[in-house]
């Protein structure tokens, strides 16, 4: 209790400061198409218009974070003040949950100790205490992950038609919030089927339906509005642009997206969101094939920025201390898993660590994508506190014993 108050107060400090140090409605400054959705969506519009304008429809964005702010919106008004505070207070409580699950699966697999630690420094961590004021899914990112973590967990134990339910229908609302998800939690999905094979029961295949059935609106709606296949997003070809042009560098280059470019915005509405997107792709592609030796040092620096907490440019030096804190002491705790034999939660642990980052080696590594990861590094970085301290202890044993 004393770390989730800690973790509220210093949150909730974070949002008076951002509101009283920021002028009024900077809250929605970045990204915009997220209240341009959203406003589509109140509006009657459906998901379309993501750079402002009549624009027509689109997947530019995931439909589950837009669909809560216009849920928003509605009650307190389009881009007011009012509806920037509920917002962010209610990612403070998100964040929250975040840290009582990081507890809760550190308390169930590696102890007390790890969990107490774990939480602290979630609750104290000065970069964590902004997260709250990112109009993203940064936050819902986080618990989702965590809680799927905890629910993989709580199959292995209980592997009950209804927890397998419950499981793939997280799964698919994970996904439907950040996309980048849905790998590692069906990966998860799958460790938990393997867990459970002898247990006889055909909850997987349930799992796998209520995913299924929960997600499959949403590439529907697209095949209907572009006659394309979109299972996920459509801004995969501007992001591998931005990453991947003549001149990159391996950061985000926004000045070749629609919303500040333009030139690119009336190709955009020129060409149709479809065929804009797989022309930026095309683009990319071409260039990555021009110079396969540049994409993959450019591609080496973009896995160094994500895993060292450097991927934005002039980035203030405390999101490096946290991320190497956390990547080093994380990867530190998963090889004392390993060597602790308990593989199966190494490898639960590793999946979305693995999986993950993927897409942002090849296009860019900004901070707030490290930061759906950080909650299981942050437990793994716990336990390899405990071990090294136990070890310390052990050893200062020995000497003593030995004089």
């Amino acid at each position: 209790m004393v770390i989730l108050v800690l973790g509220a107060c210093g949150r909730l400090l974070a949002v008076r400061e951002f509101i009283t140090a920021y002028p009024r409605n900077t809250f929605y400054y970045r990204p915009y198409e997220m209240g341009l959705v959203a406003s589509s969506l109140l509006h009657g519009l459906g998901f379309s218009s993501p750079f402002g304008g009549a624009t027509g429809p689109t997947a530019i964005v995931a439909p589950g974070y837009p669909i809560a702010v216009a849920g928003i919106f509605y009650v307190f008004g389009t881009y007011t003040a009012a509806s920037a505070v509920v917002i962010m207070l209610l990612q403070v409580l998100v964040s929250l949950l975040t840290i009582w699950l990081m507890m809760h699966v550190a308390t169930k697999t590696l102890g007390a100790q790890s969990a107490l630690i774990a939480g602290a420094f979630w609750a104290v961590s000065i970069p964590l205490l902004w997260v709250p004021t990112i109009f993203w899914e940064t936050s819902l990112s986080q618990c989702a992950l965590v809680g799927m973590t905890a629910l993989a967990l709580r199959c292995r134990q209980n592997p009950s038609r209804g927890m397998w339910a419950l499981l793939g229908t997280c799964c698919a609302l994970a996904s439907l919030t950040n996309p980048a998800l849905l790998v590692s939690l069906v990966a998860m999905m799958a460790w938990a089927a393997y867990q459970t094979r002898r247990s006889g029961c055909r909850g997987p295949l349930l799992g796998l339906l209520a995913l299924l059935v929960v997600f499959a609106p949403w590439p529907i709606r697209n095949a209907i509005r572009f006659h394309a296949f979109i299972p996920l997003r459509s801004t995969v070809g501007i992001e591998l642009y931005m990453g991947n042009h003549p001149g990159a560098t391996g950061r985000i280059d926004e000045s070749h997206f629609p919303m500040f470019n333009k030139q690119e915005m009336a190709s955009y509405i020129s060409k149709g969101e479809v065929a804009y997107t797989h022309d930026k792709s095309a683009e990319a592609w071409a260039y990555i094939a021009a110079r396969p030796a540049t994409f993959v040092k450019v591609s080496m620096r973009r896995f160094y920025r994500f895993w060292s907490g450097t991927g934005n440019a002039n980035g203030p030096g405390i999101y490096a201390m946290h991320a190497l804190t956390t990547t080093l002491l994380g990867g530190v705790g998963l090889l004392f898993l390993f060597r602790r034999g308990k593989r199966s939660l190494a490898l639960l642990m590793a999946l979305p660590l693995i999986l993950f980052p993927l897409p942002y080696y090849i296009t860019h590594a900004e901070f707030r994508y490290r930061l759906n990861v950080d909650p299981l590094l942050t437990i793994l970085a716990a336990y390899a506190v405990t071990q090294i301290v136990a070890l310390f202890r052990r050893q200062r044993g020995l000497e003593e014993n030995l004089i």
